[in-house]
Parts: C-alpha cells; sequence; structure tokens
C-alpha cells in the first residue's frame, strides 16, 4: 500500500526538519501526501499493519520527543493547500496556511478572520487546537469539519455550540482532518490590510518571533493569564541548557541551540511546579507533545 503512494515516503526521517522547535527525533515512517487517495493508502497500510498513526502540520504548536515516533507519522502541510471561496464562505484544505487562507480571502474582500492573524499554523493544526486569540478562536467561525475514518470513508461534521473548546477539538479516533467550511464577513480590503498590519505589529513587538519556539506553551487558567503567572514566579529568562523561558514573553519556550525535548519538558515541570507552589493553580499545556 505504501508504494501506491505518490507523495513521498521517508523512514527515520528526524522530525526535528519538521517542528518549529528544531527538535525531535525520528518517525518510524514519515508520508507526505499528495491528495486524499495518499491519505487513504496510508491508513489503510497503517490499519492493516495495527500501527498508530500521527498527523502534523506545519509542525508549530509541536513537541516531539527525543526518541522520536513509532509508526506513520503523516505531514499534510503542502497536501490539500488550496481554499476557495463562494459567497461569503471558505472551503479550505488542511494543508492550507492561515497567512495565505487570510490573504486570499482579503483579496476576495471577505475577512472577518483577522484574529488569526500571525498565528503559524495549517488549516488543519489550527482545527485540532482550536488556535485563536482572545478575540476569537478558529472553532467560532467553522460550519462544517472534513475528515478521513481510519477505512478510508470520507465523513463530514457540522459542530454544534461548545464542540470547539479553549485550544481543544475532538475529532473522531482515528480520523485525519482534511478540511472545513468557514464562515466570512464581507469587508474592504483596506480595511482588513489595516487591521492585520495593527496586530502583526502587536505580536513582533511582544512574542520572540525570531528564534525557534512552538507559540504558547501553556493555556490561560480561568480569569489568569499564564504568562504572568510565570514571570511573577521569577521563572522568566530560565535556562536549562539550550532551552529558554523567553525573557520577552513568559508564555514562550525558546531553542537557543541544541535544546533537546528533554530540556524542554524539564522547563516545563518546573514551570508547573513553581505556579502550582506560588499561586495553588495547576497549568495545563497548550502544547502538544507525541513520540517517547
Amino acid at each position: 500500500m505504501l508504494g501506491e503512494i505518490r507523495g513521498e515516503v521517508r523512514f527515520k526521517e528526524p522530525l526535528s526538519f519538521h517542528t518549529s522547535l528544531r527538535i525531535g527525533g525520528p518517525a518510524d515512517i514519515f508520508v507526505v501526501p499528495q491528495d486524499v487517495d495518499d491519505i487513504r493508502h496510508a491508513l489503510l497500510f497503517a490499519d492493516r499493519e495495527q500501527l498508530p498513526v500521527a498527523v502534523i502540520g506545519g509542525g508549530n504548536n509541536l513537541l516531539v520527543k527525543d526518541r522520536g515516533v513509532r509508526g506513520v507519522v503523516l505531514r499534510l502541510e503542502g497536501c490539500l493547500g488550496r481554499a476557495e471561496f463562494h459567497g461569503e464562505e471558505a472551503l479550505a484544505g488542511a494543508g492550507v496556511s492561515l497567512s495565505a487562507l487570510i490573504r486570499e480571502a482579503a483579496a476576495a474582500n471577505l475577512g472577518g478572520i483577522e484574529c488569526l492573524v500571525g498565528i503559524p499554523a495549517t488549516v488543519g493544526g489550527a482545527l485540532a487546537m482550536n488556535a485563536g486569540t482572545p478575540d476569537g478562536w478558529i472553532g467560532d467561525f467553522v460550519s462544517a469539519v472534513y475528515f478521513l475514518h481510519p477505512d478510508g470513508s470520507l465523513g463530514e461534521f457540522k459542530p454544534a455550540t461548545g464542540t470547539f473548546t479553549f485550544s481543544t477539538f475532538h475529532p473522531p479516533a482515528g480520523s485525519v482532518l482534511i478540511g472545513c467550511r468557514l464562515r466570512l464577513t464581507r469587508r474592504p480590503l483596506g480595511e482588513i490590510q489595516k487591521d492585520i498590519k495593527v496586530r502583526l505589529k502587536q505580536k513582533k513587538a511582544t512574542q520572540p518571533l525570531a528564534l525557534a519556539s512552538a507559540g504558547c506553551v501553556w493555556k490561560n487558567p480561568q480569569g489568569e493569564v499564564a504568562a504572568r503567572l510565570i514571570e511573577k514566579s521569577g521563572l522568566k529568562g530560565k535556562r536549562i541548557n539550550g532551552a529558554e523561558i523567553s525573557s520577552k514573553h513568559a508564555n514562550f519556550i525558546v531553542n537557543r541551540g541544541g535544546a533537546t525535548a528533554g530540556d524542554i519538558v524539564a522547563l516545563m515541570d518546573l514551570t508547573r511546579e513553581r505556579v502550582q507552589a506560588h499561586f495553588g493553580l495547576t497549568l495545563e499545556p497548550e502544547i502538544r507533545s507525541i513520540g517517547e
């Protein structure tokens, strides 16, 4: 079945090449599908061989452990990379980057999703994490989600209120998100561009965008801001080997060079313990971890 895949199939592929943290051990079988049929072949192969399947997009909110990932890793960035616009709706493939989606929508005088500006994610990754900001989350705009079941059949899911919760969306077990339908709003291009410019300027001023990171590490506890809790715990700038809690934004951990997943996990453990001791609050990770 792997021989029927028209995209790329690699063995023992270092996942450090495919994560924004530049960290991660090898994937046993690494598949970059060309289309939905390739995804079907990979899923059927994994099912037949009883192998686990992990799906990654741009690898932006992801920590891959140092010993790598057993089974099959599907990388959807570059696959399913088209968006179409019909009236005030967008039909976007899982491999479309959010930045491209926002830019293409704006060119058609369609907005509403400017709150997602500057989030380095594919549509599939954004859906899986319900990516967003306090101004709005991608789940706020979703009218339908499309996915493949493990047997290769196509599924459609129309989310009800509460399906997308903070930084979480749970698709059917074993399925692979392949795209979604989004509700947009008519807006003049000039207004959208002005909004985008302001938001990007704010992000550049407050986040360590020039360094290898995975975005925000922790979810904000109810009524609190994780970055503030970490800073008040005296951890801003704390380093373990090449990993550092950013001195620019305490909810980011950056790789200053040579950091391992073990270093990141050690910093996360320290952060969780220190915030618990100081504030009696348990931080929940926003970053997704896979591998051994």
